[in-house]
Protein backbone atom coordinates (compact mmCIF):
# COMPACT_ATOMS: atom_id res chain seq x y z
CA UNK A 1 0.00 0.00 0.00
CA UNK A 2 0.75 3.40 -0.30
CA UNK A 3 2.42 5.70 2.61
CA UNK A 4 -0.64 7.65 4.37
CA UNK A 5 -0.66 10.36 3.12
CA UNK A 6 -0.37 9.85 -0.63
CA UNK A 7 -3.35 6.84 -0.17
CA UNK A 8 -5.21 9.71 1.36
CA UNK A 9 -5.00 11.94 -1.93
CA UNK A 10 -5.36 8.77 -4.02
CA UNK A 11 -8.85 7.78 -2.53
CA UNK A 12 -9.92 11.27 -2.94
CA UNK A 13 -9.76 11.10 -6.76
CA UNK A 14 -12.40 11.57 -9.46
CA UNK A 15 -14.09 8.28 -9.95
CA UNK A 16 -11.97 7.90 -13.32
CA UNK A 17 -9.07 7.39 -12.05
CA UNK A 18 -9.58 5.45 -9.47
CA UNK A 19 -11.99 2.90 -11.56
CA UNK A 20 -9.22 2.47 -14.21
CA UNK A 21 -6.62 2.13 -11.30
CA UNK A 22 -8.52 0.04 -9.48
CA UNK A 23 -9.60 1.67 -6.46
CA UNK A 24 -11.80 1.14 -3.88
CA UNK A 25 -15.14 2.49 -3.47
CA UNK A 26 -15.68 5.88 -1.83
CA UNK A 27 -18.96 8.18 -1.69
CA UNK A 28 -17.19 10.33 -4.49
CA UNK A 29 -17.61 7.40 -6.40
CA UNK A 30 -20.63 6.80 -5.72
CA UNK A 31 -21.57 10.50 -6.56
CA UNK A 32 -19.55 10.78 -9.75
CA UNK A 33 -20.95 7.23 -10.77
CA UNK A 34 -24.31 9.28 -12.13
CA UNK A 35 -23.03 10.72 -14.99
CA UNK A 36 -25.07 11.57 -17.64
CA UNK A 37 -23.33 9.50 -20.61
CA UNK A 38 -22.45 6.06 -21.65
CA UNK A 39 -19.04 6.26 -20.10
CA UNK A 40 -17.42 3.08 -18.96
CA UNK A 41 -18.06 3.05 -15.52
CA UNK A 42 -20.56 6.13 -15.67
CA UNK A 43 -17.89 8.54 -14.25
CA UNK A 44 -17.48 11.45 -14.93
CA UNK A 45 -14.61 12.13 -17.49
CA UNK A 46 -11.10 13.20 -16.68
CA UNK A 47 -9.66 16.08 -18.42
CA UNK A 48 -6.20 16.13 -19.05
CA UNK A 49 -4.09 18.90 -20.12
CA UNK A 50 -2.16 18.50 -23.09
CA UNK A 51 1.24 19.25 -22.85
CA UNK A 52 -0.23 21.49 -20.09
CA UNK A 53 -1.91 24.16 -20.89
CA UNK A 54 -0.04 24.42 -23.91
CA UNK A 55 -2.28 26.81 -25.53
CA UNK A 56 -1.03 29.54 -23.27
CA UNK A 57 2.24 28.74 -21.80
CA UNK A 58 5.01 26.78 -23.77
CA UNK A 59 4.30 23.38 -23.83
CA UNK A 60 5.75 20.65 -21.98
CA UNK A 61 7.27 23.75 -19.07
CA UNK A 62 6.42 23.43 -15.34
CA UNK A 63 4.16 27.12 -16.34
CA UNK A 64 2.26 25.06 -18.60
CA UNK A 65 1.45 22.17 -16.01
CA UNK A 66 0.88 24.38 -13.03
CA UNK A 67 -1.61 26.74 -15.20
CA UNK A 68 -3.52 23.23 -16.21
CA UNK A 69 -4.20 22.31 -12.58
CA UNK A 70 -5.23 26.29 -11.68
CA UNK A 71 -7.85 25.91 -14.77
CA UNK A 72 -9.16 22.32 -13.44
CA UNK A 73 -7.46 19.63 -15.27
CA UNK A 74 -7.54 16.49 -13.99
CA UNK A 75 -4.22 15.02 -15.26
CA UNK A 76 -1.27 16.45 -16.53
CA UNK A 77 0.46 14.75 -19.87
CA UNK A 78 3.93 14.63 -19.97
CA UNK A 79 5.45 13.64 -23.11
CA UNK A 80 9.15 11.86 -22.65
CA UNK A 81 12.52 11.36 -23.95
CA UNK A 82 15.80 11.26 -23.16
CA UNK A 83 19.11 13.12 -22.90
CA UNK A 84 22.12 12.19 -23.83
CA UNK A 85 22.81 11.25 -19.99
CA UNK A 86 20.00 9.21 -19.75
CA UNK A 87 17.63 11.72 -18.04
CA UNK A 88 13.73 11.46 -19.26
CA UNK A 89 12.51 15.30 -20.04
CA UNK A 90 9.23 16.24 -21.36
CA UNK A 91 9.74 17.43 -24.60
CA UNK A 92 6.61 16.24 -27.19
CA UNK A 93 9.66 15.37 -30.06
CA UNK A 94 12.86 14.11 -30.16
CA UNK A 95 14.29 17.20 -32.05
CA UNK A 96 14.74 20.65 -30.62
CA UNK A 97 14.43 22.96 -33.03
CA UNK A 98 10.59 23.95 -33.15
CA UNK A 99 10.11 24.37 -29.33
CA UNK A 100 13.46 25.59 -28.17
CA UNK A 101 15.34 28.50 -28.79
CA UNK A 102 18.27 26.05 -30.00
CA UNK A 103 19.18 27.54 -33.01
CA UNK A 104 20.16 30.60 -31.31
CA UNK A 105 23.09 28.98 -29.52
CA UNK A 106 25.66 29.25 -31.51
CA UNK A 107 27.45 27.00 -29.18
CA UNK A 108 25.44 23.97 -30.28
CA UNK A 109 25.17 24.97 -34.24
CA UNK A 110 27.51 21.65 -35.06
CA UNK A 111 25.02 19.81 -33.22
CA UNK A 112 22.51 19.84 -36.23
CA UNK A 113 22.28 16.76 -37.98
CA UNK A 114 19.97 14.59 -39.84
CA UNK A 115 18.07 12.60 -37.59
CA UNK A 116 18.54 8.74 -36.81
CA UNK A 117 14.91 8.66 -35.62
CA UNK A 118 12.86 6.32 -38.66
CA UNK A 119 10.01 8.75 -38.18
CA UNK A 120 11.89 11.84 -39.41
CA UNK A 121 14.35 10.27 -41.82
CA UNK A 122 14.82 13.31 -44.05
CA UNK A 123 14.51 16.00 -41.18
CA UNK A 124 17.99 18.13 -40.20
CA UNK A 125 17.77 19.30 -36.51
CA UNK A 126 19.20 19.15 -32.75
CA UNK A 127 18.30 15.91 -31.26
CA UNK A 128 17.63 15.69 -27.66
CA UNK A 129 19.32 12.54 -27.62
CA UNK A 130 22.94 14.41 -28.53
CA UNK A 131 22.75 16.81 -25.41
CA UNK A 132 23.05 16.07 -21.46
CA UNK A 133 21.06 17.41 -19.32
CA UNK A 134 23.00 20.51 -18.21
CA UNK A 135 23.13 21.66 -21.94
CA UNK A 136 19.55 21.37 -22.30
CA UNK A 137 18.58 23.76 -19.27
CA UNK A 138 20.78 26.42 -20.73
CA UNK A 139 18.09 26.18 -23.88
CA UNK A 140 14.80 28.25 -23.40
CA UNK A 141 10.91 27.05 -24.30
CA UNK A 142 8.98 28.95 -26.98
CA UNK A 143 5.69 28.89 -28.40
CA UNK A 144 5.32 26.13 -31.08
CA UNK A 145 1.71 27.39 -32.46
CA UNK A 146 1.67 29.95 -34.92
CA UNK A 147 -1.11 32.32 -33.66
CA UNK A 148 -0.76 31.99 -29.65
CA UNK A 149 0.84 34.33 -27.50
CA UNK A 150 4.53 34.41 -27.62
CA UNK A 151 4.89 36.43 -24.28
CA UNK A 152 6.27 33.50 -22.29
CA UNK A 153 9.09 32.53 -25.03
CA UNK A 154 13.00 32.41 -23.99
CA UNK A 155 11.77 32.71 -20.00
CA UNK A 156 11.06 29.09 -19.59
CA UNK A 157 13.40 26.06 -19.45
CA UNK A 158 13.00 22.24 -20.18
CA UNK A 159 11.33 20.24 -17.17
CA UNK A 160 12.97 16.86 -16.79
CA UNK A 161 10.32 13.80 -15.49
CA UNK A 162 11.40 14.03 -12.06
CA UNK A 163 10.43 17.90 -12.01
CA UNK A 164 6.65 17.34 -13.67
CA UNK A 165 6.99 14.32 -10.44
CA UNK A 166 7.98 16.50 -7.87
CA UNK A 167 4.79 18.98 -8.84
CA UNK A 168 2.12 17.10 -9.53
CA UNK A 169 3.20 15.08 -5.92
CA UNK A 170 3.40 18.30 -4.04
CA UNK A 171 -0.05 19.75 -5.67
CA UNK A 172 -3.55 19.37 -5.68
CA UNK A 173 -5.97 20.07 -8.44
CA UNK A 174 -8.47 22.72 -8.37
CA UNK A 175 -11.01 20.23 -6.82
CA UNK A 176 -8.56 19.28 -3.93
CA UNK A 177 -7.97 16.14 -5.78
CA UNK A 178 -4.48 14.19 -6.16
CA UNK A 179 -2.77 15.27 -9.31
CA UNK A 180 -3.14 12.03 -12.19
CA UNK A 181 0.09 12.18 -14.42
CA UNK A 182 -0.32 11.14 -18.10
CA UNK A 183 3.27 10.46 -19.34
CA UNK A 184 3.83 9.10 -22.91
CA UNK A 185 6.96 7.22 -24.09
CA UNK A 186 8.00 8.68 -27.19
CA UNK A 187 9.60 7.03 -30.09
CA UNK A 188 11.08 4.41 -27.55
CA UNK A 189 11.98 2.12 -30.50
CA UNK A 190 14.15 4.98 -31.66
CA UNK A 191 15.71 5.35 -27.85
CA UNK A 192 16.43 1.34 -27.88
CA UNK A 193 18.35 1.81 -31.49
CA UNK A 194 20.90 4.35 -29.86
CA UNK A 195 21.04 2.38 -26.56
CA UNK A 196 18.49 4.72 -24.49
CA UNK A 197 16.02 2.97 -22.48
CA UNK A 198 12.97 4.81 -21.38
CA UNK A 199 11.03 1.71 -20.04
CA UNK A 200 13.04 1.41 -17.13
CA UNK A 201 13.85 4.94 -16.98
CA UNK A 202 9.96 5.74 -16.69
CA UNK A 203 9.15 2.99 -14.34
CA UNK A 204 12.34 3.48 -12.27
CA UNK A 205 11.33 7.22 -11.79
CA UNK A 206 7.56 6.26 -10.71
CA UNK A 207 8.91 3.96 -8.61
CA UNK A 208 11.27 6.70 -6.66
CA UNK A 209 7.96 8.62 -6.06
CA UNK A 210 6.45 5.49 -5.14
CA UNK A 211 3.54 6.16 -8.34
CA UNK A 212 3.83 2.69 -9.22
CA UNK A 213 1.13 0.58 -6.92
CA UNK A 214 -2.22 -0.47 -8.45
CA UNK A 215 -4.10 2.63 -7.30
CA UNK A 216 -1.61 5.70 -8.19
CA UNK A 217 -3.31 8.19 -10.19
CA UNK A 218 -0.94 7.18 -13.39
CA UNK A 219 -1.72 6.05 -17.10
CA UNK A 220 1.02 5.72 -19.32
CA UNK A 221 0.35 5.56 -23.06
CA UNK A 222 2.35 5.47 -26.42
CA UNK A 223 1.82 5.02 -29.88
CA UNK A 224 4.06 1.95 -30.42
CA UNK A 225 1.92 -1.64 -30.21
CA UNK A 226 5.31 -2.97 -29.09
CA UNK A 227 6.21 -0.96 -26.65
CA UNK A 228 2.36 -1.20 -25.12
CA UNK A 229 2.64 -4.87 -25.11
CA UNK A 230 5.83 -5.36 -23.27
CA UNK A 231 5.14 -3.11 -20.64
CA UNK A 232 1.73 -4.41 -19.87
CA UNK A 233 3.58 -7.22 -17.78
CA UNK A 234 6.04 -5.28 -15.99
CA UNK A 235 3.32 -2.39 -14.27
CA UNK A 236 -0.12 -2.15 -11.85
CA UNK A 237 -0.76 0.48 -13.73
CA UNK A 238 -3.35 0.99 -16.86
CA UNK A 239 -1.66 1.29 -20.11
CA UNK A 240 -3.60 3.29 -23.11
CA UNK A 241 -2.86 2.45 -27.11
CA UNK A 242 -2.58 5.71 -28.69
CA UNK A 243 -3.82 5.14 -32.56
CA UNK A 244 -3.65 7.92 -34.49
CA UNK A 245 -6.84 6.83 -36.63
CA UNK A 246 -8.77 3.33 -37.70
CA UNK A 247 -6.55 2.11 -39.79
CA UNK A 248 -3.64 2.00 -36.99
CA UNK A 249 -6.19 0.94 -34.49
CA UNK A 250 -6.95 -1.83 -36.96
CA UNK A 251 -3.22 -2.23 -37.12
CA UNK A 252 -2.84 -2.73 -33.31
CA UNK A 253 -5.95 -4.82 -32.85
CA UNK A 254 -4.27 -7.17 -35.25
CA UNK A 255 -1.06 -6.93 -33.47
CA UNK A 256 -0.25 -10.81 -31.92
CA UNK A 257 -2.09 -11.21 -28.21
CA UNK A 258 -4.55 -7.70 -28.72
CA UNK A 259 -5.57 -6.32 -26.84
CA UNK A 260 -3.18 -5.91 -24.53
CA UNK A 261 -4.00 -2.30 -22.93
CA UNK A 262 -6.54 -1.02 -20.71
CA UNK A 263 -7.86 1.60 -23.36
CA UNK A 264 -7.81 4.02 -26.62
CA UNK A 265 -6.13 7.14 -26.97
CA UNK A 266 -7.31 8.58 -30.16
CA UNK A 267 -9.19 11.65 -32.19
CA UNK A 268 -12.87 12.82 -32.15
CA UNK A 269 -12.69 11.95 -36.12
CA UNK A 270 -11.95 8.49 -34.74
CA UNK A 271 -15.52 8.03 -32.82
CA UNK A 272 -17.40 10.67 -34.41
CA UNK A 273 -17.96 11.36 -37.97
CA UNK A 274 -18.78 14.91 -39.41
CA UNK A 275 -22.25 14.46 -39.36
CA UNK A 276 -22.38 13.73 -35.63
CA UNK A 277 -22.29 10.29 -35.72
CA UNK A 278 -21.00 7.63 -34.03
CA UNK A 279 -18.24 5.35 -36.10
CA UNK A 280 -18.88 2.62 -33.53
CA UNK A 281 -15.46 2.85 -32.26
CA UNK A 282 -15.88 4.02 -28.66
CA UNK A 283 -18.72 1.75 -28.13
CA UNK A 284 -16.84 -1.34 -29.49
CA UNK A 285 -14.08 -0.33 -27.15
CA UNK A 286 -16.13 -0.31 -23.76
CA UNK A 287 -17.65 -3.78 -24.93
CA UNK A 288 -14.23 -4.61 -24.20
CA UNK A 289 -13.59 -3.21 -21.52
CA UNK A 290 -11.66 -0.54 -22.45
CA UNK A 291 -11.42 3.37 -21.59
CA UNK A 292 -11.87 5.69 -24.33
CA UNK A 293 -9.62 8.95 -24.24
CA UNK A 294 -9.71 11.31 -26.96
CA UNK A 295 -6.64 14.22 -28.12
CA UNK A 296 -6.31 16.46 -28.73
CA UNK A 297 -8.96 19.11 -28.41
CA UNK A 298 -7.68 23.29 -29.34
CA UNK A 299 -9.89 26.45 -29.36
CA UNK A 300 -7.70 27.17 -32.42
CA UNK A 301 -7.90 24.34 -34.34
CA UNK A 302 -11.49 22.51 -33.93
CA UNK A 303 -11.66 18.87 -35.43
CA UNK A 304 -14.83 19.59 -37.67
CA UNK A 305 -14.53 23.31 -38.27
CA UNK A 306 -16.81 25.40 -38.57
CA UNK A 307 -17.97 23.47 -34.95
CA UNK A 308 -16.46 24.59 -32.28
CA UNK A 309 -13.94 23.22 -29.88
CA UNK A 310 -16.05 22.99 -26.69
CA UNK A 311 -19.20 22.20 -29.15
CA UNK A 312 -17.01 18.69 -30.40
CA UNK A 313 -15.91 18.39 -27.02
CA UNK A 314 -19.62 18.01 -25.89
CA UNK A 315 -20.55 16.03 -28.32
CA UNK A 316 -17.71 13.46 -27.33
CA UNK A 317 -19.18 13.80 -23.82
CA UNK A 318 -22.48 13.01 -24.96
CA UNK A 319 -21.30 9.85 -27.04
CA UNK A 320 -19.90 8.49 -23.44
CA UNK A 321 -16.05 9.64 -23.93
CA UNK A 322 -14.19 8.92 -20.63
CA UNK A 323 -11.99 11.85 -20.23
CA UNK A 324 -10.01 14.06 -23.18
CA UNK A 325 -6.76 16.02 -23.89
CA UNK A 326 -6.88 19.67 -24.41
CA UNK A 327 -4.81 22.56 -24.41
CA UNK A 328 -7.18 24.70 -23.15
CA UNK A 329 -7.90 23.41 -19.82
CA UNK A 330 -10.05 25.86 -18.82
CA UNK A 331 -12.15 25.29 -21.53
CA UNK A 332 -12.47 21.70 -21.07
CA UNK A 333 -13.13 22.28 -17.70
CA UNK A 334 -16.48 24.05 -18.29
CA UNK A 335 -17.54 21.81 -21.14
CA UNK A 336 -17.44 19.27 -18.95
CA UNK A 337 -19.08 21.18 -15.50
CA UNK A 338 -22.00 22.77 -18.42
CA UNK A 339 -22.21 18.78 -19.93
CA UNK A 340 -22.82 17.51 -16.55
CA UNK A 341 -24.97 20.65 -15.24
CA UNK A 342 -27.48 19.64 -18.57
CA UNK A 343 -26.48 22.96 -20.25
Amino acid sequence: MLQDIMRTQILGLALPVLLALGGCATPQQETAGSWPAPTLHHQKPLLIAHRGASGERPEETLAAYKLALEEGADCIEPDLVMTKDHVLVARHDTYLSLTTDVADHPEFADRKHLSKDAEFPNREDWWVADFTLAELKTLHAKQAFPGRSKAYDSQLQIATFEEVLQLATTSKTKSGHAVCVYPEAKSPAYHTSIGLDLTDAILGELHKFNLDKADSPIFLQCFEPAWVKAVKPRTKLPVIMLVANKAALDAALAYPGAPFWDGIGGTHQLVLNKDGSSTGVLEAAHKRGELVHLWTYRNDAPPYPPQSAQDAEKQALALGVDGFFTDFPATGRKSIDDFGAGK
